[in-house]
């Protein structure tokens, strides 16, 4: 093992326990949510989507930790620089609303600082890094890379939409948001937004194989808060029902999508 796989492996692990911690934290303790989390994370439903976001991000991390094969790992690159980039905008944006008293602020703004910039140190720069896929799998179906650009238009939209107009995208929202949270919850929809696109422009099943497993991590962590959490919600606003269906729609589809991949492959 090189010493640059090596820091790979040591940042995957770092960020998978500090993402663990986090998703414990979201849903099973609300109260010190709000009260000694890096912000006032309310009301209860963005803790729910938050923590089935880290559930996401231990995942991407112990990935990257396990498999420091960089051809498979590299289409994290730019996503996780546009997730971290994000969640900076949105902390310094609203930065006076942050639970300052606390470490976990602190915390925070240094941990969204030195993840990407660490980041940017481990990516290999060998050419040959960038090259052929040592290890083919097949082509990439051409109904999966077309998911794909759909999943990176469609998340992009809303992302930005939370970014750029959270005071309007509230009242489209299935449940209530304040500005913070929008923009922070608009970390997990930008950043798939550019890994899915991402990953739509490999050529071989191997590059994306952990991508596409982890977008479904993804999808049945938001789907178990839903059923975990569902009398959190409020049907009185009319996209509750679609949020419900686009996720599930979205999680089986991609079920299907690897599945395919993955017979073809054999």
């Amino acid at each position: 093992m090189n010493t640059q796989t090596h820091h790979l492996q040591r940042w995957g692990i770092g960020g998978g326990l500090i993402a663990a911690t986090f998703a414990v934290w979201m849903w099973l303790f609300p109260e010190l949510a709000v009260s000694h989390f890096a912000w006032p994370v309310e009301p209860r439903l963005s803790q729910i989507f938050i923590g089935a976001g880290y559930v996401f991000r231990t995942g991407f991390f112990f990935t990257v930790a396990l498999v420091p094969v960089w051809h498979r790992v590299r289409w994290v690159f730019w996503g996780n620089l546009v997730f971290t980039g994000t969640l900076l905008l949105a902390t310094f944006w609203h930065i006076d609303r942050f639970n300052w008293f606390f470490i976990t602020a602190h915390v925070w703004v240094i941990l969204y600082i030195v993840e990407p910039v660490t980041m940017l140190y481990l990516v290999p720069r060998d050419k040959e890094m960038g090259g052929e896929v040592p290890t083919p799998r097949g082509a990439i179906r051409p109904v999966l890379k077309w998911f794909l650009v759909a999943e990176c238009a469609l998340f992009l939209t809303f992302g930005l939409l939370l970014v750029l107009n959270p005071e309007f995208a509230d009242l489209r929202w299935p449940w209530a948001l304040n500005p913070l949270d929008a923009r922070i919850i608009a970390a997990w929809l930008m950043g798939w937004s550019v890994w899915a696109g991402t990953m739509a422009f490999a050529r071989d099943w191997d590059e994306i194989r952990l991508g596409a497993a982890l977008q479904i991590l993804f999808g049945i962590a938001v789907t178990a808060s839903i059923i975990i959490f569902f009398r959190e919600f409020d049907f009185a606003r009319a996209t509750t029902p679609a949020y419900i269906g686009v996720v599930i729609a979205l999680t089986l589809v991609m079920m299907f999508l690897f599945w395919r991949q993955e017979r073809g492959a054999r």
